[in-house]
């Protein structure tokens, strides 16, 4: 047996066996990484061995916030689960492809998005909706912004579907998943400069959306 057969069969085991401590549909919580025993330099070298309980480190280590990007991307619990299953098989059938820690966990980030292009491509959909995010320039975080968020949400999850998909991609993995710009440049092969320009722009077209529809 192969090590992309073995690693896929271990996987899919994990993804049978592993409890799904996923967030229910609507949350805004975000979870970057599990805490873990084990360092994560030890897991990739143990899991690239084939260690079904590493690569089960893994899985716990990175589900929850990888669910909460495929979430953000189809507002669609099942499918997000399925994407899930998906970029897990591609994660443990290509570890043995990662030479530096350090690199991983944008590496990881890249076979998300890309899985998730993938699907939205394949159903041929436009993206209509997003989870409501908690920051947009302080919208959400006004006083009186629970009782007044219905009224924002609409407005703002149209904005943040109708940006560029650059734009979009680098507003969510800092504004929502919490990334740092020079997490993000490594991880889309940018310049940090560019990172922030583009996040810039982004939050520039989502507060013109926002001022046109009255909702900030």
């Amino acid at each position: 047996m192969s090590y992309q057969e073995a690693a896929l069969e271990n996987g899919l085991q994990i993804m049978d066996n592993a409890a799904m401590s996923l967030p229910d549909n609507g949350k805004d919580d975000v979870i970057l990484a599990a805490p873990s025993q084990d360092s994560l330099e030890d897991l990739i070298r143990r899991g690239q061995a084939g260690d079904a309980r590493a690569m089960e480190g893994l899985y716990s280590r990175y589900k929850t916030a990888l669910f909460n990007m495929a979430y953000r991307y189809t507002y669609d619990r099942a499918a997000a689960e399925d994407l899930l299953q998906e970029i897990f098989i591609k994660i443990f059938t290509h570890l043995g492809d990662v030479r530096k820690t350090e690199t991983f966990t944008g590496w990881v980030y890249r076979i998300a998005l890309n899985t998730c292009y993938s699907y939205l491509r394949g159903k041929r959909i436009e993206l209509q909706k997003n989870v409501p995010l908690a920051d947009v320039e302080g919208t959400l975080h006004a006083p009186g912004a629970r009782e007044s968020s219905n009224d924002v949400r609409k407005p703002l999850d149209e904005a943040i579907a109708g940006l560029p998909k650059k734009l979009k991609e680098i507003f969510l993995l800092h504004d929502v998943q919490g990334f740092k710009h020079e997490e993000i440049a490594r991880m889309l092969g940018l310049s940090v400069g560019t990172s922030k320009s583009q996040l810039f722009k982004a939050r520039l077209r989502l507060r013109d959306y926002l001022t046109k529809k009255k909702a900030c």
